[in-house]
């Protein structure tokens, strides 16, 4: 019995949930800098109107990111934190500037919610989409 309850202590203990670390492998952090591309489907002529705007991302080891540069048009100056599965390639940012009150169809996007990735070391691609949107970040680190 005895037995049994230490193995049962020492599985439990290996399972519990850990503080989040950041990957020590692919994982993008530091300063880039690079073209973010919307194409967004226009529901009258159901043509692809395109948007191109440069802008900056730092993103941090503690999983912080702040996105600037061009900010007067399409992109939304923002900051928050993010997460990483690289097992996925998948990148969820947590605008902090998003509010209750915020419009998601504003002209102006934040970088928030799950994107697809790759990260070399040197480039950063995100990428999403929905219905309607195209979602295209190609950053390089500087």
């Amino acid at each position: 019995m005895l037995v049994m309850l230490s193995v049962l202590l020492v599985v439990e203990s290996c399972t519990k949930n850990t503080p989040y670390s950041a990957p020590s492998s692919n994982f993008p952090v530091g300063n880039f800098i690079g073209p973010f591309t919307l194409i967004h489907k226009n529901p009258v002529t159901n043509k692809l109107d395109t948007s191109s705007a440069l802008v900056t991302l730092a993103m941090t080891s503690n999983v912080t990111y702040a996105i600037g540069g061009d900010t007067t048009k399409i992109q939304a100056s923002s900051y928050g934190s993010f997460d990483v599965n690289n097992i996925t390639q998948i990148l969820t940012f947590y605008d902090a500037t998003v509010t209750k009150t915020t419009n998601l169809n504003a002209p102006k996007k934040h970088l928030n919610g799950p994107f697809l990735y790759t990260f070399d070391g040197q480039n950063l691609h995100i990428y999403g989409s929905s219905d309607t949107l195209s979602y295209n970040y190609a950053l390089q680190s500087y």
